[in-house]
């Protein structure tokens, strides 16, 4: 059962799945969803990197490569981007995606 509904197509997309034979970086998304404390404490972590000073930090992603995460100012809200595989910075769809590749890395190191 999905507690956040925050990232509606994130939550579609999780929702389709067959979370046993998923990838980590899914069953990291659904963890996030289902326990709220968990995002709200991959997303501060996150977010206190950026504030003391990162420019980029580290982040795991669908292939269990390391990549590079940045945070970049967009009006009044900042904007999250990875590293994609071809040299260019992209923005998914939702944070969630970018909260997920840290606690991933989070867990890995």
């Amino acid at each position: 059962m999905i507690v956040i509904n925050y990232f509606p197509k994130t939550s579609k997309y999780i929702e389709s799945l067959d979370i046993s034979t998923s990838d980590a970086l899914d069953r990291k998304v659904r963890e996030l969803l289902d326990r709220q404390d968990a995002y709200e404490r991959a997303s501060q972590a996150l977010r206190r990197r950026f504030v003391r000073g990162a420019i980029e930090v580290e982040g795991v992603d669908r292939g269990g490569r390391s990549t590079k995460l940045r945070r970049s100012p967009k009006g009044g809200k900042y904007s999250y981007e990875l590293l994609g595989l071809d040299g260019n910075w992209v923005s998914p769809d939702e944070r969630i995606w970018i909260v997920a590749m840290y606690a991933l890395w989070q867990d890995l190191r």
